[in-house]
């Protein structure tokens, strides 16, 4: 089996750890049922199924987490086919099969628990709270009419779920950037001048396959690697007729999926010695190297995404560059772009997710890009998790380029 995924074991001991959360998220937003409804899961699948249930559906189904009594109750209604899977995995107070329909059972639930609230699973601010496809929703306010009007968004939830890093998670996601770091050194020892962007991915490509994990986004994408000044940091991919020369830099952006879970890493290279660094580049790297470690200090729960993003900004400003054209800082998980709270500028682009609160073992990137006059891009990417007081790397910070001389 490759390293990429769980085995359906491991995976469950995840979707245990996730529905312990459940309850203390519920109850701090006030909401007394959340509902994940969802079919064909396979062709439209709603990201929160990894965390809650672990597996497609292919008939009409409903999650629901609802409290009763001052429990959490967790029941699964789905189709025939599925019933005896959803028994066997012991996730669930409650499991209910059907064959001609769901609508009755449904409605028999909802009168049972007759909840304030259900959440579902839509949001305008936060892609991973958006699963629920809106033909769903319309079955949903046809199945359960007299509840439609105490239907809200359930992205307080899914934010605080798939944000709340567990001890399994973490575990997963610090190994996934272990080795991705053991990778790019190993890159290192191969690197010359005259390489293509193209050859130097397929190298990476190599390493991969032999470690037997997977890759945190598109293959043709992972990684981004961009040789010399003229080539515009972003999601381009490697060209055949950009090479590595002496003089230049090399960047790449880099990330592997391990046990389900990724890294996101941005490293660069000069292609000379230490001592032949421009003074450019050198006052480039240290403008990075300090905003990331900036950035490091300041973060602690409670603060707001925009803060650390314009504390940085500020500095790569005060610095005399012009500030960067993307986000500090996106959340890492079941994804690289996991949702969530960003650590960003409150543009119209990223609409609330700036806004919204750092909270303890959400796992960052950090990484501020500058634009050189002569040289190109310089960046670095780096990964934390927040702890009660602050953050941690999650392996040690790059302080310099590498230098392959």
């Amino acid at each position: 089996m490759s390293e990429a995924e769980l085995s359906i074991n491991l995976k469950l001991e995840i979707i245990k750890e996730k529905h312990a959360q459940i309850f203390d998220i519920l109850t701090e937003n006030g909401i007394d049922c959340w509902l994940v409804f969802t079919r064909e899961t396979d062709i439209t699948p709603d990201s929160i199924m990894e965390l809650v249930v672990g597996n497609s559906v292919v008939l009409q189904s409903a999650f629901i987490f609802a409290i009763e009594n001052n429990k959490l109750k967790k029941i699964a209604i789905v189709g025939n086919f599925d019933a005896n899977a959803e028994k066997e995995k012991q996730i669930w107070d409650e499991v209910i099969g059907y064959t001609l329909g769901i609508n009755e059972l449904l409605q028999q639930t909802m009168e049972r628990f007759n909840p304030k609230t259900i959440a579902l699973d839509y949001s305008k601010n936060d892609v991973s709270a958006d699963g629920l496809s809106y033909g769903m929703y319309l079955i949903l306010e046809e199945i359960l009419q007299k509840y439609k009007n105490r239907f809200i968004s359930a992205e307080a939830i899914i934010r605080a779920l798939r944000g709340r890093k567990t001890k399994k998670e973490f575990e997963y996601i610090k190994k996934a950037c272990i080795l991705t770091e053991e990778i790019n050194k190993r890159i290192s020892s191969l690197l010359k001048v005259d390489l293509s962007e193209l050859e130097i991915q397929k190298m990476f490509y190599d390493l991969v396959k032999e470690c037997n994990v997977g890759y945190a986004w598109q293959k043709h994408q992972n990684p981004m690697c961009d040789a010399g000044p003229d080539k515009e940091f972003g999601h381009v991919t490697p060209q055949p007729k950009i090479y590595t020369k002496k003089g230049h830099t090399l960047h790449n952006d880099f990330g592997i999926k391990y046990h389900d879970y990724c890294s996101d890493l941005q490293r660069m290279w000069f292609f000379g010695k230490k001592e032949d660094l421009p003074r450019e580049l050198q006052h480039a790297i240290e403008t990075i190297v300090q905003a990331i470690q900036l950035a490091a200090d300041s973060i602690k729960p409670g603060l707001r995404g925009w803060e650390v993003d314009e504390l940085v900004r500020d500095f790569i400003k005060m610095r005399g560059y012009e500030e960067f054209k993307h986000s500090l800082g996106h959340q890492v998980g079941l994804k690289a772009h996991d949702g969530g709270v960003l650590m960003g500028p409150l543009w119209e682009r990223y609409g609330e997710s700036p806004n919204l609160l750092l909270e303890e073992r959400q796992i960052f990137t950090i990484e501020p890009s500058i634009k050189t006059p002569n040289y190109g891009m310089v960046a670095l990417e780096e990964m934390i998790i927040i702890t009660k007081d602050g953050c941690e790397f999650l392996i040690p910070p790059l302080k310099d380029f590498i230098y392959i001389e």
